[in-house]
């Protein structure tokens, strides 16, 4: 069965009972209501991926697309989305996540006409960006965003490039477009833009969640990002000709809603303040923008969005870079047993990485291979393989009780430059035991007594 949003939901529908609540009663995105509902849900601890289908159209009239959230906001979910089945540890999912962005799938071409993404095509003044449900996420937001991930083409390469980055509305046929220093976007529009070209580029509003987990893996620049989806989806990804660049661009068959359109070069407009990742509103900034020459999508499509700086979003940015650091690190330090971006850290600023240590100067190895992988990691903790990385109330134990502050914590400057209010320097906790010298043994139980009372918990 080919792979896509819809048939996701309703497996996941059918295989976890409750794991989807569908929302019918109407919500407002324009007036932060479907943010607020997911508020609500945070705030009583409940992980549910949430369809509300009955919204309002950034026009204030009745949408005919619903909106979906959440389907990153659990382990086992994003577990789901790579048919994994019952994840038995966290690391599972990372190691999984390592070895599928090695990989290269396959693609296939579809004609136009029998691309899903194609059964309603809107061009000229039809193409409105209002007449879809694009939300206020936070208080303070200039205005409506779109949440989900761009795609461009290399002129040079011919490679096509997945990352996730927001649009903000302008105007029915103009909107933003967040090509930061640190995109792989921001150097292929340069490509455009060196040769005084328009830069063709799509925004992809819903497709299976390993399409979207896929784009998150720190790719080198230059991987055709369509082959590692195709990996990710362990089937080929589906491709159709664009309805603006015919078979010169070629778009995600399955995707739900497809926003084709041009980046003129040299063009630069406002966006900002916007609620983003690490949980503090981004100043105000010039960026490219888009001008919009389609929309196209299914008959019933839903529109996909997250609310940033949450868990959804975490997840959907860590864990693909939990599998991308492990392989980079396993490469120098063979003994890396595991590696977690906890939601303490967004996904992002905090790594705390396990190791069987054989060398004392691992510790700090593995750390800043993390550093030059991650341009927004401030803090590596280094623990012992007997710690479970995944659980915070270890990494801090192990902190807490072996490490010697006076010769185990380092402080690099000079290291991150993306953020600038972040500062460039960088901290590694070496909290391994010494390999020479008395340490006190870890107090255990006996597993046998474990393994006797574990059928109390069946």
């Amino acid at each position: 069965m080919i792979k896509d949003l819809q048939g996701f939901i309703a497996l996941e529908e059918k295989k976890r009972a409750g794991s989807v609540i569908r929302v019918k009663d109407r919500v407002d995105p324009n007036r932060h209501e479907t943010i607020a509902y997911l508020k609500h849900l945070d705030l009583r601890g409940q992980q549910k991926m949430v369809l509300f289908e009955n919204v309002s159209a950034l026009n204030g009239r009745p949408s005919a697309f619903p909106l979906f959230y959440n389907p990153f906001i659990t382990r086992q979910f994003c577990a789901d989305a790579l048919g994994m089945g019952e994840l038995n540890s966290n690391m599972e999912l990372s190691l999984e996540v390592a070895r599928r962005e090695l990989q290269k799938g396959e693609l296939e071409t579809l004609p136009a006409g029998k691309a899903p993404c194609k059964e309603v095509v809107l061009k000229g003044s039809q193409a409105d960006l209002s007449t879809l449900p694009i939300p206020m996420h936070h208080k303070d937001d200039v205005g409506p965003y779109l949440t989900m991930a761009c795609v461009m083409k290399s002129i040079a390469g011919g490679f096509y490039d997945i990352t996730f980055t927001k649009n903000m509305y302008y105007e029915p046929r103009r909107m933003s477009f967040s090509a930061h220093a640190h995109h792989h976007l921001e150097a292929m529009l340069q490509e455009f833009e060196k040769k005084n070209k328009r830069a063709p580029v799509i925004v992809v509003l819903g497709h299976h969640p390993a399409f979207f987990l896929s784009s998150c893996c720190m790719t080198p620049y230059g991987n055709n990002d369509y082959l590692t989806a195709s990996a990710f989806l362990q089937e080929p990804l589906r491709l159709a000709p664009s309805e603006t660049w015919g078979e010169d661009f070629l778009v995600p068959a399955d995707a739900e809603v497809i926003i084709e359109g041009e980046v003129p070069p040299h063009a630069r407009e406002q966006q900002n303040p916007f609620g983003e990742i690490l949980g503090y509103y981004q100043l105000e900034m010039k960026v490219p923008v888009v001008e919009v020459t389609a929309i196209t999508h299914r008959k019933n499509a839903i529109v996909e969005d997250f609310w940033p700086g949450q868990m959804d979003h975490w997840n959907l940015g860590g864990i693909p870079k939990e599998g991308s650091v492990f392989n980079v690190i396993k490469k120098n330090v063979p003994g890396l047993k595991a590696i977690h971006l906890p939601p303490s850290g967004c996904g992002r600023v905090i790594c705390y990485i396990s190791i069987k240590k054989e060398f004392d100067n691992e510790p700090n190895k593995a750390a800043m291979q993390a550093f030059v992988e991650m341009p927004n990691l401030k803090l590596a903790v280094v623990v012992d393989d007997d710690i479970d990385v995944f659980s915070e109330r270890e990494v801090m134990w192990a902190a807490g009780t072996r490490t010697h502050w006076d010769k185990d914590v380092e402080i690099i400057r000079k290291v991150q430059s993306f953020r600038g209010w972040l500062g460039d320097t960088v901290a590694i906790i070496d909290a391994t035991r010494p390999l020479k010298g008395d340490f006190p043994r870890r107090n255990e139980v006996p597993e046998d007594a474990m393994e006797r009372v574990s059928k109390f918990f069946k």
